[in-house]
């Protein structure tokens, strides 16, 4: 049986290697990446570059980036528990496994069978056992390894779409967390205005009594007083809705023992991230890869449909035993052996194979615009958050000088009121001037630390966590996720050894057990 079997793997091996050596024809067009042409070479509103900030975002660990440490944990949570990012990860796993699929179709798959036939007529039997192969296609067109090709660079686009979720996801903790500290920030303020109005509206009760200011007056101090309870309400609803956000994204309540948050103008190690050079993106962008892997997906697929025109080429095998007496099955004499070929071609088929060509083409054209598409939206994701830095930083400059100005004006118009030069008028309007001026800080600040937030991702930074780490996050998930695999795998296979190993065992037991109930049963029935 065992030389049977050598001789079946030896006409395997012939069937692949004429396999090879006839698919020498490949009917998919040769790819070549397509020339983007881009609005410039360099981003206006780009930094110049410093010694300690010249590398590169997608170079740059997210560690390395945001400096709160409370971010990090956050971050951390995102990327273990998120529900998108898991579906990333397992459209991944999927596309994996449909590569490996279609990578396994370029080999024979050899199969055992086993059948028993009876004739009525002659009342006759006839048993057989045997390997074989069965419907291998011989790949003269490139059909298969065209399919092939495009489960490769499929997966490939799924595994980039999966980094480009990874980023998102990390942007979004960010950003989130931002609005969670402004408006705990907003709220801070409001409580320090509410304290301050109050007491100047006792002062303005004391004098109103005496009757140096006017109810009117009085009045508009509670009116003030309510504007802050107002604005306070305003901010703890913010600040719960980032929260909401923020749990969403980790999938998971917020725990109680993170790490102290720090101050809104320390969430950044590196303010002045530089874009580089605008060709940069079409290697640092997960989003743009994936366009293009998706682009020769197209391409192979046009490939496999273009083999239609031609016939396909099966070959089948076996071999094995055959005997009308199951008894004599294996003997020498009954060996038996079955090679076969078979061929189609599509002769008239109302244009099917022309429409799916056609239709391959269409596929790879609008692949092309998305490639295209994709480019252009990276390069205006860019400038949009280039300009959007330089403008912020400048507001943020004015703000920070207006903010200043409208304290101290508040100080003096404080003073003066309460040695009666100024009146209630004047100290109304520094303090709504003065909480606007601080409150407009606030929301800048935010929308600079959003703005660093989006930059950082569009420049295709996020993937890694420490700027020195040779593999992304994403890909030393997946070496994690094998790996856990592999063990499960040892671990299923001791088990069935452990499992073969207790029934031998058993199986001894109970045949001693049974020898002893015959052999006592025998006994019985002689007495």
């Amino acid at each position: 049986m065992k030389a049977y079997i050598m001789t079946m793997f030896k006409h395997t091996i012939t069937a692949i290697s004429i396999s090879i050596a006839l698919s020498a024809c490949n009917l998919a067009p040769k790819y070549e990446q397509p020339n983007i042409e881009l609005p410039s070479t360099t981003f206006k509103y780009d930094v110049q570059q410093t010694e300690m900030e010249s590398i590169q975002a997608a170079s740059l660990g997210w560690k390395d980036y945001f400096a709160d440490p409370r971010l990090h944990a956050l971050i951390e949570l995102a990327i273990q528990n998120n529900t998108d990012l898991r579906t990333a990860n397992l459209n991944v796993e999927k596309f994996r496994t449909q590569y490996a699929i279609s990578r396994n179709a370029l080999l024979p798959s050899v199969g055992g069978n086993a059948g028993v036939s009876r004739s009525r007529g002659a009342q006759s039997e006839n048993y057989s056992i045997g390997l074989g192969i069965s419907s291998f296609e011989l790949d003269l067109w490139g059909n298969v390894r065209n399919s092939k090709e495009a489960a490769l660079e499929a997966y490939l686009a799924q595994a980039s779409t999966r980094d480009a979720t990874h980023l998102s996801i990390i942007s979004s903790v960010a950003k989130a967390y931002f609005n969670e500290q402004a408006a705990q920030a907003s709220m801070n303020l409001a409580e320090r205005t509410l304290r301050t109005r109050q007491e100047t509206y006792r002062l303005a009760q004391l004098r109103h009594k005496a009757g140096v200011i006017s109810k009117l007056q009085l009045l508009e101090q509670e009116s003030l007083i309510e504007s802050a309870k107002s604005s306070y309400a305003d901010a703890v609803n913010k600040r719960e809705q980032a929260r909401n956000a923020l749990e969403l994204l980790i999938s998971q309540a917020i725990p109680e023992d993170l790490p102290k948050p720090l101050a809104l103008d320390k969430q950044f190690r590196i303010r002045n991230l530089p874009a580089g050079l605008s060709s940069d993106l079409l290697h640092n962008r997960p989003d743009i890869i994936a366009a293009e892997y998706s682009l020769k997906a197209a391409n192979a697929n046009i490939g496999a449909a273009r083999a239609a025109y031609f016939p396909r080429i099966s070959l089948t095998s076996t071999l094995g035993f055959a005997h009308p007496q199951l008894s004599n099955l294996f003997e020498s004499a009954n060996k038996s052996w079955n090679y076969g070929a078979s061929a189609s071609m599509p002769i008239f088929d109302w244009g099917t194979t022309t429409k799916n060509v056609e239709l391959s083409k269409i596929a790879q054209e609008k692949a092309l615009v998305e490639y295209e598409a994709a480019i252009e939206s990276a390069f205006r994701d860019v400038s949009n958050a280039l300009v959007a830095r330089a403008a912020l930083n400048s507001q943020y400059e004015s703000n920070v000088a207006q903010n200043r100005a409208a304290a101290e004006r508040l100080r003096l118009t404080r003073l003066r009121y309460q040695h009666g030069v100024s009146s209630s008028l004047d100290l109304l309007d520094a303090e709504r001037s003065s909480y606007a001026a601080e409150s407009s800080v606030l929301q800048n600040q935010l929308s600079l630390l959003e703005n660093l937030a989006d930059l950082y991702k569009v420049l295709g930074g996020g993937l890694k966590r420490h700027t020195s780490d040779d593999i992304t996050v994403p890909e030393q998930m997946d070496a994690e996720r094998s790996e856990r695999k592999t063990n499960a795998v040892r671990e299923l296979k001791d088990a069935v050894s452990d499992g073969v190993s207790h029934i031998k065992s058993d199986s001894k037991k109970v045949r001693a057990t049974a020898r002893e109930v015959i052999q006592d049963t025998r006994e019985a029935l002689r007495n």
